[in-house]
């Protein structure tokens, strides 16, 4: 270690600190972006979970450096350590320098980043909703905000209310892959494991911190404001992610393919919404793909809203699920699943593919007019 620090006397590698965050940054966010955007894989998950636990053992050293003041340090270095506990009261009495400190809040910083990163995306590629979205914008401001926060780690109060957030919206994320299944009970189930490894902490901590029940303040007002926020419908249905949609007619059940409006310039260049056009007794399709893990099933539904011209506001018009709407994880291309509507007005209409009375996981903007499409049919299917 006295190397590292005459290492970090030199100018040139104080000049060169300055920029590490940035570069600490862009690094890890692309790889992140680079890896986790693509496909979450079970060594993801193992390295975000030891993220996790080594900002966990990082935080409790940093709440419990103050305990060796109460420790009896008779013998401290001849008693044998004979079980776990032994050993974590031989950890906590041990005076270390004060330099440890900062390598901690090192530590803390390094992890934290890298569970904004990977949350960041995961989450925006769930998000299908403006306020899914700003949860989004919450996160990465955060991950931004991080890289300048490391004096602010050495201070107990702050580290326990980020880690209790990044704990609820980690689990909200990692459980569905370990337990197959997704809601509200795993939802909270992830809030109060996460509040309950933070309440431990505190009460492990020095006399300093453990006898100030204002430091729980922070993670139970983040606990609840993400509770209300997820019976809102505000937080993203993480894992799933939405695929494709297409809207279409004469749709064929056994290749997933069907007749859409052959798309004009603007149309490709998404500054114009979807049209398809219809003739009298035509059904008019909505079909989606979602991407889950392996063996996860979770029931969706799609929500049709109709924008009434007198109005100029959607109003949703039906709910529509099924016993055969539950996606099932493991496909690549994601699982596909489909919505119709017969002889429906020509008009502006939204249909949002949704968890079951859960948030949304994308949706779509098209009008439905009557007649044939200046440029024809083409035939389209989803992957």
């Amino acid at each position: 270690m006295d190397f590292l620090d005459r290492l970090r006397d030199k100018a040139a590698v104080q000049k060169a600190e300055r920029f590490f965050p940035a570069f600490a940054f862009l690094g890890g966010f692309s790889w992140d972006s680079w890896t986790i955007g693509s496909k979450v894989y079970e060594t993801d998950l193992v390295f975000l979970s030891l993220y996790y636990l080594i900002a966990l053992g990082s935080i409790y050293f940093i709440a419990t450096r103050k305990l060796a003041d109460c420790c009896d340090k008779t013998n401290d270095d001849i008693t044998p350590i004979v079980n776990v506990r032994d050993f974590f009261n031989r950890f906590s009495c041990r005076e270390w320098p004060s330099s440890w400190i900062a390598r901690s809040t090192w530590v803390v910083q390094f992890c934290f980043g890298n569970l904004y990163s990977a949350l960041v995306i995961c989450y925006f590629k769930s998000s299908g909703t403006v306020a899914a979205f700003i949860i989004v914008l919450i996160l990465a401001a955060l991950l931004v905000g991080n890289e300048f926060l490391k004096a602010k780690y050495e201070n107990f109060g702050v580290c326990l209310a980020f880690f209790c957030l990044l704990g609820t919206m980690f689990f909200n994320f990692l459980i569905p892959h370990l337990v197959h299944g997704m809601g509200t009970f795993w939802f909270f189930f992830s809030t109060i494991l996460s509040i309950g490894i933070c309440y431990l902490l505190w009460l492990k901590s020095s006399n300093e911190f453990s006898h100030n029940k204002r430091f729980l303040m922070a993670p139970f007002t983040i606990s609840i404001a993400l509770s209300i926020s997820y019976l809102a419908n505000w937080i993203a249905p993480v894992p799933l992610v939405l695929k494709q949609q297409i809207v279409c007619k004469n749709f064929s059940r056994e290749t997933y393919a069907c007749d859409v409006d052959k798309l004009d310039f603007w149309q490709r260049m998404g500054l114009k919404s979807t049209t398809i056009h219809k003739e009298d007794g035509d059904e008019i399709y909505f079909m989606s793909s979602v991407y889950a893990p392996a063996e996860l099933k979770a029931p969706i539904e799609f929500r049709w809203f109709y924008k009434d011209p007198s109005t100029n506001k959607f109003k949703l018009t039906d709910k529509i699920t099924s016993n055969r709407m539950v996606v099932r994880g493991g496909r690549d291309q994601g699982f596909r699943s489909y919505s119709k509507k017969k002889n429906i007005p020509a008009g502006t209409y939204r249909v949002e593919t949704a968890f079951k009375d859960g948030a949304v996981i994308g949706s779509e903007t098209f009008n439905v007019l009557e007649g044939l499409p200046k440029y024809g049919f083409v035939r389209d299917s989803l992957h």
